[in-house]
């Protein structure tokens, strides 16, 4: 009995601490879905290619001819000059840590706004050799994983052209931003790839965060970097759901939790011609620490949770 509620109560810290999981906001915005048919995929790669410089290439305009009595079109050509910089430059790999997460930001935030067609596969593991809570509750975390979605058992979701449901499956939950991160300080690294096929890779990490909270689908307006990003659970939530289980159960609490994001690493490839993203991938990593009381003994401990998303076979 005692284990068993004590099991039940890291259940329900770990499987509600799921990236997406947890406290399902389409069914608190009463939001539905059509169910995707499941199709086999390819393993997504992650390899990275060695880096290539490239410069800008250098533009170049001649002036037509002026002939008597005309005046020759300096402010065109001027302007026309203008724009080709700027198109070198936007098509220019980023370099410093604010122009890589200003270009994912402007290519995740384009991707949710045009809504392509793509694919998605998210899944979850509690790995054993990162569960501390002694034998007898890592039984019963093992218990977790049935709340969860294993890589074997994932489905394909597979979304058509102008599907609502990139919404949800993108980060910032139930908006049509996938970044809205502005803190560049919050950024432990930043890089962006050739890829050496015609294709750039921005990849980058954000700083540990303990309990970062998502961003208010209303204000848009990030209160943390991580939740600026992805979609992390809210902590007072997590607790009134612990509190409704606990209340009935004498001598049964919890006295803290800490959830500390470290080392999540963002990923997007895309075509640097059309700015068009070609994949999306989020690899989530989360250590659960957890202080349960238990009658007159606190009980103390941490698991490590990892969520893994990809969003690929991207059509414009």
């Amino acid at each position: 009995m005692s284990v068993f509620t004590i099991g039940g109560l890291l259940v329900i810290i770990v499987a509600m601490c799921a990236y997406i999981g947890g406290i399902d906001e389409r069914k608190a915005q009463n939001v539905t879905t059509s169910p995707a048919p499941a199709e086999n995929v390819q393993t997504v790669s992650t390899t990275v290619a060695a880096s290539v410089s490239v410069t800008a290439p250098a533009v170049t305009t001649t002036l037509p001819p002026v002939t008597e009595g005309t005046t020759a079109p300096a402010t065109s050509a001027a302007a026309e000059t203008t724009a080709l910089v700027t198109e070198a430059q936007e098509k220019a790999m980023p370099e410093s840590t604010k122009e890589i997460i200003d270009k994912y930001t402007q290519l995740v935030n384009n991707f949710k706004e045009k809504k392509p067609a793509y694919k998605k596969k998210e899944f979850q593991a509690l790995p054993e050799e990162y569960r501390e809570f002694g034998s007898a509750v890592n039984v019963l975390l093992g218990i977790a994983s049935n709340y969860m979605v294993t890589e074997e058992e994932c489905e394909e979701l597979v979304r058509e052209a102008g599907s609502g449901d990139i919404v949800w499956d993108m980060p910032v939950h139930n908006t049509e931003k996938g970044c809205v991160l502005t803190d560049y300080d919050a950024v432990s690294w930043a890089k962006c790839e050739d890829m050496g096929d015609g294709t750039y890779k921005i990849s980058f990490s954000l700083k540990e965060e303990i309990n970062p909270q998502p961003t208010s689908a209303e204000t848009l307006v990030p209160v943390s970097a991580h939740g600026a990003v992805m979609q992390p659970i809210a902590t007072d939530e997590l607790m009134t759901e612990i509190n409704k289980i606990t209340s009935s159960v004498p001598g049964i609490g919890v006295n803290d939790f800490s959830l500390y994001h470290r080392d999540c690493e963002f990923i997007c490839v895309y075509n640097p011609e059309t700015d068009e993203v070609l994949s999306i991938t989020h690899h989530i990593v989360i250590d659960i620490a957890a202080d349960i009381k238990f009658f007159m003994a606190d009980i103390n401990g941490s698991a490590r949770l990892l969520n893994e998303m990809f969003i690929y076979d991207i059509t414009w």
